[in-house]
């Protein structure tokens, strides 16, 4: 509360806000008490060189009842002043504003007071705060709470809420009262894969495309070993094999050492894949395999009795070699990956990675990499280190056209680009699979198509 005397007035403020957003309402209540001896009319102003387009913070002022209020003798009035914060004003700093209080019938009985406002980012509207567990453990859900304080005397409606992070994205809707507070919980459920270590997540406040409130926080992903094993055993003519799996479903690599008795009569037609030591104990005759299972990934154990051996492995060899002329035919592979980074309701994005390799034991030179996309869909500007050298685009959509002038023996080229698209996918989206191309044999052109792409969002 502030105040100013004058022999004959007395004027009191009391402000309503703390403190006030850029491009918000700064409102006061100035209480006028008339010490004279008879009835008088006064009038409340601010010098115009405070208001725009003289100043920077402060774009108009309002009066409520009016700028001019009649006081009877001894009595006293309210007067509600609001000051119109300009959306250039500077974030964080504290604003005084000169009011005067002048008497008509008497213009020497007069007094002024000061309305202080303190701007604050549109950022800093809304306060955030997180509380989650310490630690997080891959593939289990838990509750998480965001503590939000609406720091203003406004309503914010609608909200959209969105929590972004490299491990998981999603979206909400909040409202808040003025200086309101209110707790949103929410469940995070990380992959079982996820490694252990620390991930940044943003929390972010929008209204309409204005930015109400934004905080950092981390989250610390702990360890999660998770084996799971499991046997399968098929039986046909002559033949029966044995499958026993180890998934490691954590976000850890484990050892893990599986033993499996050998029958000494089927010893001869029984092969493992992969091989297994064998071992002699008291207890008897084993194949021991001992590995480590990184996380998200299977290791695949095999036994297979078969009296027809010699006729498989003959059928295998053939097998083997085809597949090896065949892939000795295509000198180079691609493959087609995407990534989703924010399905909305009004766009989608995604990110596509080409990944081209030369397979052939001699450089290849130059290579086309090509792209199509559908006319709904259109590639950000935003690219990995490679740029392609056309894009061309008509009815039936866009063309990426990416040139290499030299791939080294073995050598992979990772292509990776943003698309973008204005329409709501509902169930899935189909792409069409990138070309490579390259000279082969005779100077003839040779084209390597990748996979197509269905995304199920």
């Amino acid at each position: 509360m502030n105040s100013a005397m004058a022999a004959d007035l007395v004027a009191t403020v009391t402000k309503e806000d703390i403190s006030v957003p850029a491009d918000g309402s700064a409102g006061f209540i100035v209480s006028i008490k008339n010490n004279q001896i008879r009835d008088d009319t006064v009038q409340l102003k601010i010098n115009e060189f405070a208001l725009a387009p003289f100043s920077d913070v402060i774009e108009r002022v309002s009066y409520d009842p009016g700028s001019q209020v009649a006081i009877p003798s001894n009595g006293n009035t309210d007067v509600r002043v609001v000051l119109k914060i300009s959306k250039d004003a500077n974030a964080n700093k504290n604003y005084i504003t000169n009011l005067e209080i002048k008497s008509l019938l008497n213009p020497g009985v007069k007094t002024s007071v000061g309305l202080s406002t303190y701007v604050i980012s549109p950022r800093e509207i809304v306060s955030i705060e997180l509380d989650l567990p310490e630690t997080l453990t891959p593939g289990r859900k838990e509750t998480a709470t965001l503590h939000l304080r609406n720091n203003a005397n406004e309503n914010l409606d609608n909200l959209d809420l969105l929590y972004t992070s490299s491990i998981f994205n999603f979206e909400d809707k909040v409202s808040l009262g003025p200086f309101a507070e209110k707790d949103v919980n929410f469940d995070l459920e990380i992959s079982s894969t996820t490694e252990p270590g620390k991930y940044p997540m943003t929390v972010r406040l929008y209204s309409g495309g204005d930015i109400k409130g934004s905080a950092n926080f981390d989250i610390l992903v702990g360890n999660n070993p998770d084996l799971k094993e499991s046997q399968d055993i098929q039986h046909g003519f002559l033949n029966s094999i044995i499958e026993i799996v180890v998934e490691n479903k954590g976000n850890t690599e484990v050892s893990k050492t599986v033993k499996y008795p050998i029958s000494p009569s089927l010893e001869f037609f029984t092969k493992t894949r992969p091989a297994g030591e064998t071992v002699v104990s008291d207890e008897g005759k084993f194949y021991v395999w001992s590995f480590s299972v990184p996380p998200g990934e299977v290791f695949r154990i095999e036994i297979e009795t078969d009296y027809r051996t010699p006729f498989f492995v003959v059928v295998i060899v053939l097998l083997l070699v085809g597949l090896v002329l065949y892939l000795q035919k295509k000198n180079l592979k691609i493959r087609k990956t995407i990534f989703k980074v924010h399905v909305g309701k009004e766009s989608s994005e995604f990110k596509i990675m080409l990944h081209v390799k030369n397979v052939a034991n001699k450089e290849l030179y130059h290579v086309k990499v090509i792209d199509l996309l559908p006319r709904f869909i259109k590639a950000d500007a935003e690219f990995g280190t490679l740029h392609p050298s056309k894009i061309q685009e008509g009815s039936a959509g866009m063309r990426l056209v990416w040139e290499i002038d030299k791939i080294e023996p073995d050598e992979e080229r990772l292509i990776t680009y943003k698309i973008k698209s204005d329409l709501s996918f509902i169930g899935k989206l189909e792409l069409p699979g990138a070309v490579v191309q390259y000279y082969g044999k005779k100077k003839q052109i040779v084209n390597v198509r990748s996979n197509r792409l269905i995304y199920r969002i």
